[in-house]
């Protein structure tokens, strides 16, 4: 099986599509301050499937902004059982759909950042159809698609696999926030023995903002016609 790295076409080519998105998220966990690195920092994670309504504290949550970590701490009690399982709440981690504007027409897969992917109603039905492991869709809440466009959905992306070892320098790991310099070889490949067997899309452990696809997914996706995504075919290192 060949793999894929997911990516925003160059900036000196041509779009096929002129959708454009501005959006935010129902909730969003404070980045923090550590009094113990000294760091000030969020993360990327997004949870579209994750619902605190019901958390006494969920009205806290809706202005993305920066916390001393202890603040942080109690502002996230009782979260950690609404994640999925092997995460924990993270500073800047963004629950709940995706709202906001969309402008223009968007494609069959459209990503914003990099690490994110919006499906249009009618490719996510091709999708599925196809037999793609792994796609956990949410409808978008968004305003001005117009009353005939399809809708959109987020994939919901799990977190599996590595990038391999050797091409990601991590530094020491802070004992209370879990702050860490991470810095990635451009010419990065992914550890074969971690790859999950289970899953057509997902995100790397050691590297979350790089977004991986299977051999299978490209295929279905460029039978959906043109997107403004690349692929790049991602080595696998075995040892």
């Amino acid at each position: 099986m060949r793999f894929y790295e997911v990516d925003i076409v160059r900036p000196d080519l041509p779009r096929r599509w002129t959708g454009h998105l501005l959006t935010e998220r129902t909730w969003t966990l404070p980045g923090v301050e550590c009094p113990t690195c000294g760091e000030t920092w969020s993360g990327q994670q997004v949870l579209p499937t994750v619902d605190v309504t019901d958390l006494p504290q969920q009205g806290l949550l809706r202005e993305p902004r920066v916390v001393p970590y202890a603040e942080f701490t109690a502002l996230t009690a009782g979260l950690a059982s609404r994640l999925p399982r092997g995460l924990a709440p993270e500073p800047g981690m963004q629950l709940g759909p995706l709202r906001g504007s969309a402008m223009g027409v968007f494609g069959p897969l459209t990503t914003q950042d990099g690490w994110d992917l919006l499906v249009r109603g009618d490719a996510l039905t091709r999708l599925q159809q196809e037999g793609l492991k792994g796609l956990v869709p949410v409808r978008t809440e968004l305003e001005g698609l117009g009353p005939e466009a399809l809708p959109l959905y987020e994939l919901e992306l799990p977190i599996a696999g590595r990038l391999d070892p050797t091409d990601v320098l991590e530094g020491p790991r802070c004992k209370t926030c879990g702050w860490r310099d991470v810095r990635i070889s451009p010419e990065h490949s992914l550890e074969a023995n971690s790859l999950p067997n289970d899953l057509d899309v997902f995100l790397p452990a050691n590297a979350t903002t790089y977004l991986m696809v299977t051999e299978r997914f490209v295929q279905a996706a460029q039978g959906l016609g043109p997107s403004d995504l690349m692929f790049r075919e991602v080595p696998l290192a075995r040892r």
